[in-house]
């Protein structure tokens, strides 16, 4: 089994209203073509999200909203086992929620480097899953999800690759 580590926004959740940071659940609707590509995943990989809060670190949110907004969308997208989120400015936070419960994961060795560009999130999650990062993927849309990848040394491919080819794939069936 391996690990695909997503970043959810932008990929997994986009906002139907307009709005500086990442709106309640209820405002968000699965990218296009994230649910097929989903499918292709669901026997051989264990499928994690990561995602940085700015909403929370800004003030715009509390930590708990955070943690309910994070459980709603493991519940709405069943693929997902668990969030690593980084809810601060300075990466010194991560938390790892369940659809039950949530870790607070902060005094790690990766503390103050969980907020991407930073590989604490995901050297994390390989770490909790036993995986190397060659049997990992991480898939995100920004700039700073890829280096993220790069400095963990973990492959990473652009979210609107990882649906077309999906999207290419099922249209070959």
């Amino acid at each position: 089994m391996s690990l695909l580590i997503l970043d959810l926004d932008g990929l997994l959740r986009k906002p139907t209203i307009v709005s500086q940071y990442v709106p309640l659940p209820q405002d968000q609707l699965m990218v296009e073509g994230a649910d097929r590509a989903l499918y292709a995943y669901r026997d051989d990989w264990l499928i994690v999200g990561i995602t940085n809060q700015n909403s929370v670190a800004a003030g715009y949110k509390s930590i708990q909203q955070c943690i309910q907004d994070q459980q709603s969308i493991l519940k709405q997208i069943p693929q997902l086992q668990e969030i690593y989120v980084c809810p601060d400015f300075e990466g010194r936070k991560c938390l790892r929620v369940t659809r039950q419960h949530f870790y607070n994961h902060s005094q790690t060795r990766w503390f103050r480097q969980y907020r991407k560009p930073q590989p604490g999130m995901l050297k994390l999650a390989m770490v909790r899953h036993n995986h190397w990062p060659e049997n990992c993927l991480y898939v995100g849309d920004r700039p700073e999800d890829k280096q993220a990848a790069y400095r963990a040394d973990v492959p990473f491919q652009w979210t609107w690759e990882w649906i077309a080819r999906h999207r290419f794939e099922a249209a070959l069936r």
